[in-house]
């Protein structure tokens, strides 16, 4: 696409540089601008400068999901603009509240770890560690709101594909012009996106089932028949079905690893497999790592293939 330029924003993240498309078709369009860094900032202004257009000449900001990395400046963007922002409905919340969203993860996650198995200081380490992060984010109020199937006009019409798993309310967009998808971290070239645990839509004490969402997701985008992946990370995704089946084999293969594993150690707790899994797992990846094995058994469950006994509280998985 001729009309679509890609900035690549620095984050403070391990996972590099963040993809911020600008859509030039007919006036100025931002798709997921990067963290609230003055480093990001000065390279998305440039990035703009090299295009001939300025921070102030952006009409609106689309993002694909809540995640600081690709939304945190987005407030500052829209402040400088007068654009309007651009998200899912489920996104909404945790855009324009996200100190408050991560206190609700908080006090739901550190009681739920515990009943996985998961020690209580373990627990309390894992759901305190990303406050160093919560910086690189400013709240941004939602102008327009979109659900699965929904249009966007920037320069050409991009569609909305709902797609939960790795964030709630998250989306990729597809443009009517060519078959292609702006995927956001739904999927990327060269890692499979961690379907990362969170409080549900909505809620205040329920949690997502993160890992069967995203597959499903993957299915609904897999229908749009976009050829090409234009990802919020790394280089294109040449093949974009082929590389969303291998993603689904991953994790079918993980699914399967995790069914031997209860069998052969009998009633698990989630942390006993997650330690089996990856047992030189630094504090700052036991969250990741949580939500990557309790997502297995979440499709083990679905699947009728394990039973839950609880134990002084704390949940336990054996095969039937």
């Amino acid at each position: 696409m001729d009309d679509v330029h890609r900035i690549e924003i620095p984050t403070p993240f391990d996972v590099g540089r963040v993809n911020c498309y600008a859509f030039v078709a007919d006036g100025l369009s931002l798709l997921d601008p990067g963290p609230a860094t003055e480093a990001a900032y000065a390279e998305l202004s440039a990035g703009l400068n090299d295009l001939g257009f300025t921070v102030a000449d952006v009409e609106q900001v689309l993002i694909t999901h809540p995640h600081m990395d690709h939304f945190g400046i987005a407030a500052r963007v829209i402040k400088e603009s007068g654009g309007r922002a651009v998200a899912h409905r489920d996104a909404m919340r945790p855009l324009a509240e996200p100190l408050d969203h991560f206190d609700r993860e908080q006090a739901f996650f550190r009681p739920f770890l515990q009943s996985m198995g998961v020690p209580e200081q373990v627990a309390e380490t894992a759901v305190t560690l990303p406050e160093a992060y919560t910086d690189y984010q400013e709240p941004l109020a939602v102008d327009y709101e979109v659900r699965d199937g929904d249009s966007v006009d920037v320069g050409v019409d991009l569609t909305a594909v709902h797609s939960p798993g790795h964030a709630p309310g998250s989306v990729c967009f597809v443009p009517e012009t060519a078959p292609v998808a702006f995927t956001g971290d739904h999927v990327l070239q060269h890692i499979s996106p961690n379907p990362l645990l969170t409080v549900a839509p909505g809620t205040e004490d329920e949690r997502t089932r993160s890992l069967p969402d995203y597959l499903d997701s993957l299915e609904r985008l897999r229908a749009a028949d976009a050829d090409t992946g234009y990802g919020g990370h790394g280089e294109r995704i040449e093949d974009l079905d082929v590389r969303i089946g291998d993603i689904i084999d991953h994790h079918r293969q993980r699914e399967e690893r995790i069914a031997n594993l209860i069998g052969e150690l009998g009633p698990v707790t989630a942390y006993d497999l997650m330690q089996e899994l990856f047992p030189d797992l630094p504090a700052t990846e036991v969250f990741p790592g949580m939500s990557e094995v309790i997502g297995h058994l979440d499709l083990l469950e679905d699947e009728n293939r394990v039973e839950i006994i609880e134990e002084e509280a704390i949940r336990k998985y054996a095969l039937r």
